[in-house]
């Protein structure tokens, strides 16, 4: 590993760079790449002939990069050739090689998501409006839907005749505010969800779809004393033989009620133990400066916090929800601030909307970095730190947007009563809370017992 870190480190004196900021970012990503590959330990190796053999090959891939620059070409091609071969998957599995290739080259790069295969933005296609699959990924298992207007998968069953499973982004016409307590907060801040789930291959999706929407489908709000739809189901071509779960926009209160479902276990479903299933959390972003949104992107990359990350998380980056060093490279900044319109400058903040935090939807932040769960707590646990973290990075400074000052601000006495499965859950994972944070658990269950707290 010194013999590969020498070799990209002669980069950085060399005289062929046609200006500072180039030299900059190819050092700059070079060095983070060794970085990420060496905390992964070049992704999961059986022996030490293995990871040699990686190291060999990211030393061959730094020597292309090098004779491309000095050359001052643009041409990568041959770089994604050799990128896509079979051999050396694990290199776009585990570091964020667009990243690099985009600053060094200034080059829009980006990779399917069904297989990973590295190719130039515009020769993508989309399924299902924002799915991207590269051409030979759609000619195996995609067929263009007219009545859709986008590529669905060839085994993706069309909505289901009686409705229980809609099409695919059909729910936001029907779900919306439900009322709750959260209304009458001075900052009123709402969350929505959704989760995937696989069902067994030998049970019908129909009626497991039924039997949720039976269980949390409607609720009976004690505000107006009216029903409002709480959640729905919809058909997710990126999964195998299961559907996506969505909520409306509600505070934690609403959720924590409606979720109880998921106290029991729910037979022949699977969520968290599957390759497919993720857990995405909305958040309003209406109220939010760019500066706020800054901190937010920063608190949630910063590799300082990536064990607090992870361990929420539950799984590293991948291809759905990447993480970059945003402290290293502020290009993305650069680019929201030079749009004149606030919501521009939102909607600029990740180029790519397949990272951890998605600013592209039109009135929310969704949080893309957890992997699915049916467990109550964990599904709370992750409602509950998208809520933290809205409201931590709007008063936290920058040089604040640390584990240790997260902790002490869910268990500040004003801020309790919303991360109550949050703190329990940290707490579990061998997290050292302060004292007055601590939380009981009932020795049966191991949930967090009720606290009241006072305002």
């Amino acid at each position: 590993m010194n013999d590969l870190l020498k070799a990209w480190h002669n980069m950085k004196d060399r005289d062929y760079y046609s200006a500072s900021d180039r030299k900059n970012n190819v050092h700059y990503h070079i060095k983070n790449q060794l970085d990420l590959s060496k905390r992964s330990r070049l992704g999961v190796v059986s022996s030490a002939s293995g990871y040699l053999e990686r190291v060999i090959k990211l030393k061959y891939l730094g020597k292309m990069i090098r004779e491309i620059v000095q050359d001052e070409s643009e041409d990568i091609d041959e770089i994604l050739n050799w990128l896509n071969i079979r051999d050396n998957r694990w290199i776009r599995d585990y570091m964020n090689i667009e990243d690099t290739l985009d600053s060094i080259f200034n080059v829009e790069i980006r990779s399917c998501n069904d297989c990973n295969y590295l190719d130039h933005n515009d020769n993508f296609n989309w399924a299902y409006d924002d799915y991207r699959i590269c051409e030979g990924c759609r000619d195996r298992h995609y067929h263009y839907s007219e009545y859709r207007d986008t590529y669905v998968r060839d085994d993706d069953e069309e909505a289901d005749d009686d409705g229980v499973i809609g099409e695919y982004h059909s729910s936001s016409e029907n779900l919306g505010h439900i009322p709750s307590s959260f209304d009458k907060r001075k900052k009123p801040i709402y969350l929505g969800l959704e989760l995937e789930v696989e069902v067994s291959d030998s049970v019908d999706r129909v009626s497991k779809a039924q039997e949720i929407l039976d269980a949390i489908g409607i609720h009976r709000s004690q505000i107006d004393k009216c029903s409002h739809q709480y959640a729905l189901c919809e058909s997710d071509g990126s999964l195998d033989h299961g559907f996506e779960i969505v909520t409306g926009y509600t505070g934690l209160d609403v959720h924590a009620t409606q979720l109880e479902f998921f106290k029991n276990r729910w037979a022949r479903v699977r969520s968290h133990d599957t390759s497919t299933c993720g857990l995405h959390i909305h958040i309003c972003k209406n109220d939010m400066t760019l500066y706020h949104a800054s901190k937010l992107v920063l608190f949630i990359n910063a590799p300082d916090n990536e064990k607090l990350i992870y361990t929420l998380a539950r799984r590293s980056s991948d291809n759905y929800a990447k993480f970059h060093d945003k402290k290293g490279n502020l290009n993305w900044l650069k680019n929201a601030k030079s749009c004149e319109r606030k919501r521009d400058q939102l909607r600029n903040l990740n180029g790519d909307r397949y990272e951890a935090l998605n600013f592209q939807n039109d009135n929310t932040i969704e949080f893309r970095l957890f992997k699915g769960t049916l467990k109550y707590q964990t599904i709370m646990a992750c409602l509950e730190f998208t809520y933290a973290s809205w409201f931590f990075t709007l008063d936290a400074s920058i040089n604040d947007l640390s584990t240790d000052k997260f902790i002490e601000f869910i268990c500040k006495p004003e801020n309790k009563r919303d991360t109550i499965n949050l703190r329990a859950y940290l707490q579990d994972k061998g997290y050292r809370l302060p004292k007055s944070g601590l939380i009981k658990t009932n020795p049966r269950t191991s949930s967090p017992v009720v606290e009241v707290v006072e305002i």
